[in-house]
Order: structure tokens, then sequence, then C-alpha cells
């Protein structure tokens, strides 16, 4: 029975360095199964090593190792199992023979070949520093650790490859990066003198949706790790408030280091806002170093629409960007290619200016705020021209109330014409919950002023035009009807809406104390010689002048405009004033009317001065 004792005391501490208080080195396998067919089902050993450490990695040791066999049953213990997974290079260098043995590879081959219950685990990464008790299981030199810390459980299988390593398993996202949640998948493999390759994936972090994929190349140098240019993470579809954008792929450019100067780019296929689809766009990331959470940023929407900027992460994203001048006629065009835009309206020139800031894009309760100042610009609807445009706007952004604008935004033109001449344009709108408001919109046409009423801007706008103090002379030298003139000061309102088309209902205008004069063609006047009743209109509206006029507008889509007017007044009949009450029907297609004084007056911009003057 003591030969037995002797024999089952070698075989268990022959898998243990030598014995020494010292670090201890050694190679060694037991067959533990021909030890448990001698021992007795009755029988208890146990055995107890102090520590067990490789000279290639200073941080890898094993510490108070106990072995027993109770009841026929091989039990192992550690008390402290620390494992240096930053060690690769030192662990393979090109000095070393290439028959280098186990026990310099890892602590692990020390270990006797059975499995091992440890009190505390400790895990070197590359970034930080983990412990916890754990498991280890070795299964024809495969290791497997199962472990916990205080962010949550781990699995990982570790295994020799030629003379390297490969290891799959599932560790929390905690270990990597706090704002990980979830638990990450993890796949890998080094070999001495080759980059370190690793696969992992998992969901994103919170306020995000959606799963990612990081496909990652790394080498060590004397500078430390470095990611090589190879490395990328992808996200198919990533989701944030109502933000979902497809095929985000991030790529390092040029190889990256923990304490350098790095840079990378993120692209994404397309994506969606709320109802709107987005064009694919790049973003480049820029920083001093990966410890330091801030850098710049430039993301390119277009060919000619750049916007720079800055981020600074410190318990989140703190995003700041601007474009100090981008011409207004390329930020429409890369809007048009992805908004429904009026058709028809396109800048023609003009600078914009615009910056946007948010404190943290992973809080949706704090708001995204954008600002834009347009100047010197021309838009163009149609055949139409707004000149000298300006335009400023503040708005804030959240998941909970949506656009909301800040303060007063500002709108003005110099100019527009649509037919008659429109001037000194001033507007003022506003963002709320119920949609945009037009709040205030004042111009000059004809001498006089117009004012719009408060209006929504929405698929089908309706409000109110006031107008006053308008030139009834001006008015008239723009109307189609030849020999027409008149003076006086015209006011009223024109109810409109827009479905389709531009309509007026229930249009009205008053005026008075003016006088309206009409002179009749020769061939009208020569055919009211025979006619008694056409020539005594035709003598009163030569010269009549009215105390009151009234006029019913309405308008249909089509631009088919009604015009019923009633003058009360007086005209001269041979030397002597007569009372009046003259009730005048017309109609003409307005839209056609403005289109084609517009046509005129672009044609007369157009021809040289010397075909006017010969025209003249």
């Amino acid at each position: 029975m003591l030969n037995v004792i002797v024999l089952a005391v070698l075989l268990i501490t022959a898998s243990w360095p030598a014995l020494s208080d010292e670090a201890l080195t050694a190679e060694a396998s037991t067959d533990y199964a021909s030890l448990i067919t001698l021992l007795s089902s009755e029988l208890a050993l146990s055995a107890n090593l102090k520590r067990a450490s490789i000279a290639a990695c200073p941080r890898e040791y094993a510490e108070q190792l106990a072995v027993s066999l109770v009841e026929g049953k091989v039990r192992g213990h550690l008390s402290e199992l620390s494992l240096d997974l930053t060690c690769f290079a030192r662990r393979f260098t090109p000095a070393k023979d290439l028959a280098q043995s186990e026990a310099d590879l890892s602590v692990l081959y020390s270990l006797p070949k059975i499995d091992l219950t440890i009190d505390k685990l400790i895990l070197y990464l590359p970034e930080g520093r983990f412990s916890g008790p754990a498991e280890l299981a070795q299964h024809q030199q495969t290791f497997s650790l199962k472990w916990q810390s205080a962010a949550g459980s781990s699995e990982l299988v570790i295994a020799p490859s030629e003379r390297g390593w490969r290891w799959q398993g599932t560790v929390p996202g905690k270990l990597l990066t706090p704002s990980l949640l979830q638990p990450v998948v993890i796949k890998g493999a080094w070999q001495p003198e080759q980059p370190l390759t690793a696969s992992l994936s998992g969901a994103l972090p919170t306020p995000f949706a959606g799963q990612w994929q990081l496909a990652l190349a790394a080498r060590h140098s004397v500078e430390g790790w470095q990611l090589l240019p190879s490395s990328q993470l992808t996200v198919p579809s990533l989701k944030w408030k109502n933000l979902n954008l497809q095929g985000l792929v991030l790529r390092p450019q040029g190889e990256l280091a923990l304490n350098k100067p790095w840079q990378v780019n993120l692209h994404w296929q397309q994506g969606r806002w709320v109802q709107l689809s987005l064009p694919a766009a790049n973003l480049n990331l820029r920083g001093a170093s990966v410890t330091a959470k801030q850098g710049q940023l430039r993301a390119d929407l277009a060919p000619k629409v750049q916007l720079k900027g800055s981020w600074h992460y410190d318990q989140g994203l703190a995003v700041k960007v601007a474009a100090p001048n981008v011409a207004a006629r390329d930020t429409w065009t890369w809007l048009d290619s992805w908004l429904a835009l009026p058709v028809g309206l396109q800048p023609e020139a003009g600078q914009l200016q615009v910056a946007a800031s948010a404190a943290n894009l992973f809080d949706a309760r704090q708001p995204i705020y954008v600002s834009a100042n347009l100047s010197q610009g021309q838009v163009k609807y149609r055949d139409m021209l707004a000149e000298e445009v300006s335009a400023k706007l503040k708005l804030s952004w959240s998941a909970t109330q949506g656009w909301r604008s800040l303060g007063p935004q500002k709108l003005s033109a110099t100019q527009l014409n649509v037919g008659v001449p429109i001037s000194d344009i001033h507007s003022a709108w506003r963002w709320q919950a119920d949609g945009i408001w037009l709040s205030g919109l004042t111009a000059k046409v004809f001498e006089g002023h117009i004012a719009l009423s408060p209006m929504a801007i929405n698929s089908h706008p309706q409000g109110e035009a006031h107008f006053s103090d308008i030139e009834l002379e001006k008015l008239l030298s723009y109307a189609s009807v030849d020999g027409l003139t008149g003076s006086g000061v015209l006011k009223g309102r024109l109810p409109f809406s827009y479905e389709q088309g531009l309509s007026v209902n229930n249009g009205r205008a008053d005026s008075q104390n003016g006088w309206i004069s009409y002179q009749a063609s020769e061939q009208l006047t020569a055919s009211s010689e025979a006619n008694i009743s056409l020539g005594l209109t035709l003598g009163l509206l030569s010269d009549l002048r009215y105390q009151n006029l009234t006029a019913d507008i309405s308008m249909a889509k089509t631009g088919e405009a009604v015009i019923n007017s009633h003058l009360q007044g007086q005209a001269p009949v041979k030397g002597k004033l007569h009372a009046v009450n003259l009730n005048y029907h017309h109609q003409e297609n307005l839209l056609q009317l403005l289109a084609s004084l517009r046509f005129a007056e672009n044609l007369t911009d157009r021809l040289p001065a010397n075909l006017q003057r010969e025209s003249e």
C-alpha cells in the first residue's frame, strides 16, 4: 500500500514544475485513468504547490495549486491564475528556437491536465484588466475557461495552433467597452510574426438598435499594438430615433495605434429619416489618440457639399459641425436627390452657411440644434425670379418634440417678378408641433402694400392676402385693356387656397374718389356713331369720376378670373355732370396674362440695346 501512495503522489506532482517557492517551470502529462485504476475508491490523496510562472510574460502565473483524489475522483483548485493576452510578441520572438517548449508558451501548459476551480482569474487585455472566479477544463490541449466578473459571465476556449493560438467564445460586452451591455461573440487566431486576427459580433449599444460585426487585424511592434487597414466594422442596419442607416462600413485610414493620431472612414449605402430616403454618404473621423476621446470630423454629403466639425466623448457623444460657405445651388441639388422638393424651384445663386450641434447624440432627451443662413441668393420658380434673397433659421429636433423653431425665422427678398414687380419682401415663420406656419409676409406692389394672414405651410395651404394703397394707375398699366387709364387707391382682400393650383374665392376690392378714363379705338368710335347707347357709354367712360368703386374677384385654379365691378360717380356730358352707376364684367386668364408679361419683360432684357432702339 505504501508503494501505491508514493506512486500516486509522484504522478500528481509530475505535472507541476519543480517544487520551489520561486517561479517554477515544467512540462508534463499524467495518465490519470491508470492512476484511478490503481487506487482504491476509499483512498484520499492530496498535493499542494505554491507558484508557477513563465519568464517570457512576467504578469502570467498560477498560485496555490491543490490537487486531491477523493472517492476515485481527481479534483484541482487554484487560488489565482493570471493570463496575459497582450504578451504574444514576447512569447514568440524570431530569436527563439522553433522547438520552444510548451512551458515557454503559457502558464496553462504548466498546469496538470485536470479540471480546476479558480478563486480568482485575472485576464489582461490590450485595454483593461478583469478578474473574477473561474473554472478551467482541459481536453486534448484545449483549454476551456468559464469565469465570472463584475461585467458578467464569460466562456472562452483556447487552443494551440502551430506555434500560436486560436480562441473562440462569448464574453460580456462591458469587458470591451462600458457601453456594450449585451454579450459579444469572439473568435480569433495568432501566429508568431503574423498579424493578430479576430472576429467579434454583438448588439449595438443603447440608444442604437442593430447588430455589428468586427473583422480585426492587428500587429505588434516596438511602438505597441497597431490596427491594420484591413480591419473593418460592419453594421448591416442601424436604427437610432427616427434614423435608419443601411450598409454601414467603418475602416481605419492607414495603421491605427493606441497612442498616435488616427483616422477612420464611415460609409453608409442608404438610409431613411422618418419617411424620407437618405442617399449614400461618407463620414471621416480623426483624433489625436484613442484615449483622447475627442477630435475632428468631416461629412462628405455630395461632391460639393461638405460639413466639418468636431466631436467629444464624455458620458456621451457631443458633436458640432458647420459648413462655412457652400453654394446654395449645390446644396439644393443634394437635397433634391432625396427630398420631394417643389418642382420648378431652383436656387440660381447664393451662399449658404450651415451649422449643427448636439450635446449628447446617445441621449434621446437631448435636442439637436441646426442653423442656416442664406445670403445673396437668387431663387427661381419656373420663369419667376426672386433676387437678393436672404434667410435665417434656427431649429431644434428631439425624439419627443420633433422639429421646433427657435426665435424668429426670417426670409426676405429685394424683388420678385411674377409679371408685375413685387419688392421689399419680408416674412417670418415658425416650426411648431402642428407644422410650419408663415406668421407674417409683407411686400410692396403697385406702390402699395400687401400682407398675408398667418397660414400653415402644408400640401394644401390657404390664407388671405390683404392689400392697401394700391395705385390704380399702376395696376391698369399692366392690364390687357388698351386705352384704359385711371387714378385712385385700392384696398381689399383676396382669400386664396392651393390644391393642384392657386384659386381665389370671394375676393373684394374698394376705392373711393378716383377717376376712370377709357379712350376707345378708332374702330369702336366709328361703331358708336350708329349706336346711340354705345356712344353714350363711351362718352361717360371717357372721364368717369367715381365716388365708390367695388369689385368682386374670383379665380379658378386654372387661372381663369372673373371680376365684377360696380362704379358710382359722375361724368360730364355736354358740359354738365351726370350721375353714373356702371356695372362691368371682365373675364380673363390672369395666370396667362402674368406669364405673357413675364415673357415680354424677359425678352426685352435679352434683346441687344441697338435692337430695342430700332423697335421703338
